[in-house]
């Protein structure tokens, strides 16, 4: 029987299909051209079937030399988010468990740096990272993405903490423990489903960004999204391997949410109720 619920449904996952079907048929279609000849790409009308070739990955990765860029960002992603995590952890469990003289100050002043537009920044970044020696390094630019990823990790993983109830805190006080031990062993694996939404967050920030990035690398630690650009030539734009860059950027930030998706979820949800 069909009811004016069951219409609703129907009409919401309609919608939901349409803007799914939206923002996939874009990406499938990258992936299709990826895989496509030159000719093949300009056809019209467009191809669908045609004989897929490998060589667009080949000349972009190995004769244009992609994986450097590529391996250049899986470092920089990587120790950016590991050493955003080390430092804002602990931070935003001192603010959520801690109370101190102009505490609510400094939680939205840093807050505040972290809505300040790279470009105001840039110009600063870069004399400074030339004055000590770290522009053109790895060091310069995980400096930069992890400042900017434990203000997130901080004002995200607050409400995390403040979720868990202090009087577990107490208990274990009382039974001996230190709040580093009540941090250690009650607080993170309380939030592990936050823990793992922040790190999403933080990967997909560090994974594509471009400004810092362009600004602060040189032709050694450049990473994916400086490289790209280079594919965009006067002659014209090497579309087949644009997309096959574009196809393997995505494809470790797609790997990474899918292995912590359970917790990811779990976490967007908990982190908004306490």
């Amino acid at each position: 029987m069909i009811t004016k619920k069951n219409l609703g449904m129907a009409a919401a996952y309609t919608v939901l299909i349409l803007f799914l079907l939206a923002f996939l048929i874009p990406y499938f279609w990258m992936i299709l051209t990826s895989f496509k000849t030159r000719l093949d790409i300009f056809a019209m009308p467009p191809k669908v079937r045609f004989s897929p070739t490998f060589e667009n990955y080949r000349v972009a990765f190995i004769d244009k030399k992609f994986i450097l860029n590529l391996r250049n960002s899986v470092i920089v992603t990587c120790m950016s988010v590991g050493l955003a995590l080390l430092i804002g952890l602990p931070s935003s469990y001192a603010f959520s468990r801690f109370r101190v003289k102009g505490d609510k100050i400094l939680f939205f002043y840093l807050l505040g740096t972290r809505f300040t537009p790279v470009i105001v920044l840039a110009l600063p970044l870069y004399f400074i990272m030339n004055k000590v020696g770290l522009l053109n390094s790895f060091v310069g630019i995980i400096i930069s993405h992890t400042a900017f990823n434990i203000v997130f990790v901080v004002w995200m993983m607050k409400s995390f903490f403040d979720s868990i109830p202090k009087q577990i805190d107490e208990a274990a006080i009382v039974d001996g423990c230190s709040w580093f031990s009540v941090f250690m062993r009650i607080g993170l694996p309380l939030t592990k489903n936050g823990i793992a939404a922040t790190a999403v967050f933080c990967a997909i920030y560090s994974w594509n960004e471009f400004l810092m990035a362009l600004i602060l690398t040189g032709g050694n630690t450049a990473t994916l999204p400086v490289a790209i650009p280079r594919l965009l030539t006067p002659q014209g734009t090497a579309w087949g391997q644009l997309t096959a860059v574009g196809t393997v950027v995505t494809i470790p930030v797609i790997i990474f949410a899918f292995l912590v998706q359970k917790y990811m979820v779990r976490g967007m949800s908990s982190g908004s109720i306490k």
